[in-house]
């Protein structure tokens, strides 16, 4: 260690050491520490006060304890009684490495001479004191033309940021603030506002000036893109940015994006640049999309320069996360663009499945080359995850899903082929997505149907995540198909017994009131797929035997939403066949009473399913009609039953002596017989 510094902090009770070590074959490293004082009043021992100092802190040697006593009498003679707002441990001395922010001074224009005479000072507290001032001075506007004509002033601070940077940073900071960085934005504010002039002049000139004004626009944009890009490089400290966003520095961006969407230049990607940067934070994205930034953007496509098209791209991507920029940009046209550069650019591919989730975007793929260029690169085997996942958004538009398979099945049959060989879970996925439409693609299906049955026999129960996940989503394709021949299927693959091994798995009957552990995705799958199949008569009578089992689980998973409504629509599909309803509206039938108590259910959908089962169940039997019909209004009278029971439980028989009078009801005669008849 060697070539330790100890200055007085410019503010603060505190001293600033600065030291380099010197790791061996290592280049030296400088450091620097702040080291608060709690109090410096006249009574404190400065000896005794350097004695803790040097025992507490290592890295500063003996040697340097007069230098250390000196500046520590000139903080007791400072005066400075103001303390930091940093916490304080309750030792004598606390450690900061944070970066020390200037305090804001008052200064006056009338003394730039004494400010330029600390720049003639010994200590780095004298220049910083200066600086410091001086910069307080360049935040008003029509202070600067008064600096900058100041030869001496410029003259100085050349010098000592030339030969003072790398020793005190805060003097190089504050100077570096003072000499460009205000300069820059006050700049961008004027030229900004100058543009406008320009544009309205232009309107109404003759063509001599109307081409120097042209000619001055152009050299104008130059001017900007130099400002965004050196602000750019400053923005690298966070706290400089801050003061730059604070100056309205996103709303100057904008208008710099705006100058130059006619026709892009430097000015374009410096401020796209500057403004991806800024876009990290909310705020900042909030003051551009007022200002209109997306539809700026648009208009830039197509962008033929690499570099700005990228950085284009990744600003759209930060704004695309709120849902309400994305029909901006569907709207805006950008959908083609992305789509012509999915096979060259991976910030297009990204930028395409945010777009994809946007149901309109998928549409006009259909009338693109990306399903082309996506199908391509996933069967080339190089497809990324990101590429899969776009290709599946897609594949839930019934028109994508129907260019994807192909006239004869061909592509289909490539993607299955593909995914059960390498068992691609995103594959299946896609494979999935596209079973869900129905009409001609479906037929498409009916030779892999054995196939994918025997993968969810098999995997679907894994104790694999990986075969679990990829049998399930075999078991989910198949749940899709309706064309199927399901009756032969269902007896050729013997799934009644599998099936209904799979759904008792969990159930406890051995408890009064049946209790499903856990209910497992394949089951869902499973009931899913049997209200598919119950839909053909001869399907549904071969599925009879599960009643039972399917009664058991609508008792088990009430809190189960999705599964009650899975499991109401296959009683519902069983119902709509005459002969299978019998059996499941007897007058004791656990199902109708099941019905009966989910008709009012929370969830709409169950609520839904279930009155169209009540339907049908009243039209095939009178005696559940009443029934169904009294429960209706109990539940629409529920209020005035309430009201009645509760009269007639709070009515009390009074005494005779109550009614004031002695009356003998059995022996009072009226004439009137209850037995003779009225007519």
């Amino acid at each position: 260690m060697n070539q330790v510094s100890i200055d007085a902090h410019p503010s603060d009770q505190a001293i600033i050491v600065r030291f380099e070590q010197s790791p061996t074959n290592v280049e030296s490293l400088g450091h620097q520490k702040i080291i608060h004082l709690k109090e410096m009043s006249l009574d404190v021992d400065i000896r005794a006060l350097s004695n803790v100092i040097l025992q507490k802190c290592l890295f500063i040697p003996a040697t340097s304890r007069s230098q250390l006593e000196q500046v520590l009498f000139y903080i007791q003679k400072r005066g400075n009684q103001r303390i930091s707002a940093r916490s304080r441990s309750s030792s004598a001395v606390s450690f900061d490495r944070r970066p020390i922010h200037s305090p804001t001074i008052s200064a006056e224009l009338g003394k730039i001479d004494e400010y330029i005479e600390c720049f003639y000072g010994e200590t780095s507290v004298e220049k910083n004191k200066g600086a410091v001032a001086l910069y307080e001075l360049s935040k008003n506007p029509q202070n600067l033309t008064q600096l900058v004509n100041n030869e001496t002033l410029m003259m100085a601070l050349a010098r000592v940021f030339r030969e003072d940077w790398k020793k005190h940073f805060e003097v190089g900071t504050n100077i570096m603030n003072l000499f460009i960085g205000t300069l820059c934005v006050n700049a961008m504010e004027h030229e900004t506002k100058r543009y406008d002039f320009w544009i309205a002049e232009m309107k109404k000139t003759d063509q001599e000036t109307l081409r120097k004004l042209k000619t001055a626009i152009r050299k104008q944009a130059m001017l900007l893109a130099a400002c965004v890009t050196f602000l750019t490089n400053l923005a690298t400290d966070i706290s400089v940015e801050l003061k730059m966003v604070r100056r309205n520095l996103v709303a100057l961006l904008v208008k710099c994006l705006q100058m130059s969407s006619e026709s892009t230049s430097s000015l374009t990607t410096a401020t796209i640049k500057f403004l991806l940067k800024l876009s990290i934070f909310d705020e900042n994205k909030i003051v551009m999309e007022q200002n209109g930034t997306i539809e700026k953007l648009l208009k830039l496509f197509p962008i033929q320069d690499p570099e700005l098209r990228k950085a284009v791209i990744m600003l759209l991507f930060n704004f695309s996360f709120d849902s309400k920029n994305l029909p901006k940009m569907v709207n805006g046209g950008l959908v083609p663009h992305m789509a012509s550069l999915l096979d060259s650019d991976t910030k297009a591919l990204n930028m395409m499945y945010l777009l994809s989730c946007n149901d309109d975007a998928k549409a006009m793929l259909a009338y693109t080359d990306a399903i082309k260029l996506l199908m391509k690169d996933v069967l080339s085997g190089t497809g990324s995850e990101v590429t899969k996942a776009v290709l599946l958004n897609i594949c839930l538009e019934k028109r994508n899903a129907q260019l994807v398979c192909g006239q004869r099945g061909q592509g289909l049959d490539l993607l299955m082929e593909m995914s059960i060989n390498s068992r691609d879970l995103m594959l299946i996925k896609v494979v999935r997505a596209i079973s869900s439409h129905e009409g001609a693609t479906q037929n498409m299906f009916l030779k892999w149907i054995e196939t994918l049955i025997g993968i969810a026999k098999n995997e679907g129960a894994d104790n694999s995540e990986s075969k679990s996940s990829f049998g399930l989503e075999c078991m989910g394709t198949v749940a899709e198909l309706k064309v199927a021949p399901w009756a032969k299927i269902i007896q050729s693959e013997n799934l009644v017994p599998w099936m209904k091994t799979q759904l008792q798995e969990g159930i406890d009957e051995s408890e009064e009131v049946t209790v499903l552990r856990d209910i497992k995705p394949l089951q869902l799958q499973i009931v899913i797929a049997c209200g598919t199949m119950a839909r053909q008569l001869d399907a549904a009578r071969l599925l009879a035997p599960l009643i039972d089992t399917f009664v058991q689980l609508l008792q088990s998973c009430q809190i189960d939403d999705e599964f009650v409504v899975q499991l109401l629509y296959v009683f519902l599909q069983f119902l709509k066949h005459k002969e299978l309803s019998a059996r499941l509206m007897t007058q004791d039938s656990a199902l109708g009473a099941h019905m009966i108590d989910l008709m009012h259910d929370a969830n709409a959908v169950v609520r839904e399913v279930c009155d169209n089962a009540l339907l049908i169940m009243g039209e095939h039997s009178k005696e559940w009609a009443k029934r169904i019909a009294g429960e209706r209004f109990k539940w629409h009278n529920a209020q005035w039953l309430e009201m009645v029971e509760r009269d007639d439980s709070e009515f009390v028989d009074y005494d005779d002596e109550d009614f004031g009078a002695d009356l003998k009801f059995d022996h009072y005669d009226d004439g009137f017989d209850m037995n003779e008849p009225l007519f």
